[in-house]
């Protein structure tokens, strides 16, 4: 064992400490803790001389550093991304062969890793995030960090995390003049800076390189850099900036009259602009984002959209969220929203989410190119018009998501290539219908149905569901529905079904379920009158199986379940014991879950299917508090399951 030269324990949740004894591992070379949840590693650690690669990402209980960190000589990899390190030991500093470092986090304590230090990590590539920045005492340390310099580092992260007085707003612009990167990065993110304005380098010509930019929370910048001379910029996301009232000329720079600002850019975020009422884009003889395929605006309130959209003419796809103020005056009528959209003739993807005033589609006016719709917390918006529905020729997607509340009903068959259907938490939906006429070529476009929380919803209409390439169908949380499609056997490709929450169903026959169904998830249909055993038999290809509500589990798990099964969940069961003849027999079964049975005590007596190597046991305390003593007579029933797992936590 002392001998290793290599250890990953990565992922494993259980692990919540390193023993002293790492540090007898003198030939380690590896050492991978990411994602378990240890704290802080023992002093000992610092023995491991050889030791390359520390790698302790995602760790997020992890809080500190042995302050002996410079004995690790040979240190190439330190990798402490994404946990709760909040200081850096002063020894960091004399990793001087580190090659990838993810985080250099400057200390408030004059003893700490001040930014200075990082001028000695000579050989640093890849990715850097420097944070805590409003910890730089005095900026005339950052030109010794020599930031410039690290040609190797394409990827760069740059963090304040407080609030700044104008004093140290002055500061900070310093500290952020004197950060200018290498001409060599690709990929730059600036968060919580408290400067007013951004330094001349950000934005310059010289930047060549940079693909993307994200620029988060700097709330007192009044004005944004003259980012449209970045040639080979890609992807911009603008957030959070507080201040900004106007975008203007000054966001394009300038190059001469054949200037072409924003040249490559596809991707263009703005969120959280609280202030920001004007965009003004310029005109002339170029296009100001010629490129550019998806625009994002969200939470907006005071910018007029509809001022801008028809200046994107390439978009294939624009997202509206919580921009309030679509047009000049509200509510917007089927008039105003065809101009709106009408020069977007490439969009495919459209989402308008968190709008509330009234609002009308209008009958003939949205792209015809749309592949993709989601229309989300829009109450008060008149959906399509069903009868021009059979025009959007390539509509693949729909998504209805508490929204639409004068909808009562949809027809299945009215757009030609509906694939995907999504109807969630539509207050009025009191039907699904099945269109006549050219319905049957239409539906066999059709995969994928979700109806949730459609609480009027009593049913889909009479007749056969003529879907034959479904492959899944979910109904969730819709208390009025009390029966499924007729002869639901003849679906003969659906291969995942969940019904769940459906209080009122009548009727549900498992004997009627195609054969090829392979996941199959039920409860809460306390409706249903059992007037016949379930069989299983002709489900010789489920293999996974989700049952909650008592009455369900002792009435599905009654007749022996199909031997295909992998997985099997068990919800809500209210006996003190579960049936011997429920499981042995499934011999494929690998995966067991009990959630929610406060009454369990005892496990079957003849054990578990050898095949089972993972037991989780969650919401099960009568139960739980025999297995965590890893003896008696309930732990020897499962002590040979290689994994086994209470209420989240893996004990074996």
């Amino acid at each position: 064992m002392k001998q290793l030269r290599m250890l990953s324990l990565s992922s494993y949740k259980s692990i919540t400490e390193v023993p002293n004894s790492i540090g007898n591992l003198l030939d380690m070379r590896y050492l991978n803790l990411s994602h378990t949840n240890i704290e802080r590693l023992p002093t000992e650690i610092c023995k491991l001389y050889h030791l390359q690669f520390l790698l302790l990402a995602g760790c997020k209980r992890f809080t500190e550093l042995p302050e002996d960190m410079g004995k690790l000589i040979n240190l190439r990899h330190l990798d402490v991304s994404n946990t709760a390190l909040r200081d850096m030991p002063a020894q960091i500093a004399k990793l001087e062969n580190l090659h990838t470092l993810s985080d250099f986090v400057v200390s408030k304590h004059k003893s700490g890793l001040n930014i200075a230090k990082l001028g000695k990590l000579l050989h640093l590539h890849g990715k850097l995030s420097i944070s805590h920045l409003q910890n730089v005492n005095h900026p005339f340390e950052v030109d010794r960090a020599n930031i410039k310099m690290k040609e190797q580092i394409d990827e760069l992260v740059l963090e304040w995390d407080c609030g700044s007085t104008f004093l140290h707003s002055q500061s900070q612009s310093v500290v952020l003049e004197k950060l200018r990167p290498s001409t060599n990065l690709k990929s730059l993110t600036i968060k919580g800076y408290g400067g007013i304005s951004f330094p001349n380098w950000l934005g310059d010509f010289s930047f060549s390189n940079m693909v993307y930019l994200r620029i988060s929370n700097c709330n007192d910048c009044l004005w944004l850099p003259p980012l449209g001379q970045l040639s080979n910029l890609k992807e911009l996301i603008i957030e959070g900036m507080q201040s900004v009232e106007t975008i203007g000329i000054e966001f394009y720079g300038s190059g001469g009259s054949s200037f072409q600002p924003f040249p490559s850019l596809e991707i263009l975020h703005f969120e959280n602009m609280q202030e920001w009422e004007e965009w003004d884009l310029i005109g002339g003889t170029t296009t100001t984002f010629p490129s550019l395929k998806t625009l994002s605006l969200s939470k907006c309130p005071k910018l007029i959209v509809g001022n801008i959209i028809d200046k994107f003419p390439s978009l294939t796809e624009l997202e509206l969220s919580e921009c309030l103020l679509l047009v000049q005056s509200m509510p917007l009528s089927d008039h105003v929203f065809r101009q709106l959209m009408f020069p977007l003739n490439s969009l495919q993807q459209l989402t308008i989410d968190g709008i509330p005033s009234s609002m009308s589609f209008p009958t003939d006016g949205l792209p015809k190119t749309l592949k993709l719709l989601i229309i989300s917390n829009c109450e008060n918006l008149e959906f399509l018009p069903h009868n021009y529905l059979h025009n959007y020729t390539s509509l693949e997607e729909l998504k209805v998501s508490y929204s639409c509340n004068s909808m009562i009903s949809f027809t299945l068959g009215t757009l030609p290539v509906l694939k995907s259907l999504f109807i969630e938490g539509c207050i009025n939906l009191k039907s699904i219908l099945i269109a006549e006429d050219e319905s049957e070529k239409s539906l066999s476009f059709l995969r994928s149905i979700k109806i949730w929380d459609c609480n009027k919803l009593e049913s889909f209409s009479p007749g056969e569901l003529a879907t034959p390439n479904l492959l899944y169908i979910a109904l969730w949380k819709c208390e009025k529905f009390h029966s499924l499609p007729e002869a639901m056997n003849n679906l003969a490709a659906l291969q995942e079904m969940e019904i769940d929450n459906l209080p009122n169903l009548q009727s549900f026959v498992i004997d009627e379920l195609p054969s090829r169904l392979q996941k199959l998830s039920v409860g809460s249909v306390g409706g249903i009158i059992w007037n016949t055993e379930p069989t299983w038999e002709h489900l010789t290809c489920l293999s996974e199986l989700r049952i909650n509500g008592d009455d369900i589990v002792n009435t599905l798990m009654g007749p022996l379940l199909p031997t295909s099964l992998v997985t099997l969940c068990i919800c809500g069961l209210n006996d003190t014991s579960m049936d011997e003849k429920w499981l042995q027999h499934l011999t494929s079964l690998q995966n067991l879950e009990i959630i929610n049975a406060p009454k369990l005590k005892s496990l079957p007596k003849k054990g578990f299917p050898s095949s089972l190597s993972v037991l989780s046991v969650t919401r099960c305390p009568l139960l739980e508090a025999s297995l965590r003593k890893k003896r008696g007579k309930e732990w020897r029933k499962i002590a040979h399951i290689p994994s086994i797992i209470i209420d989240d936590e893996l004990i074996t």
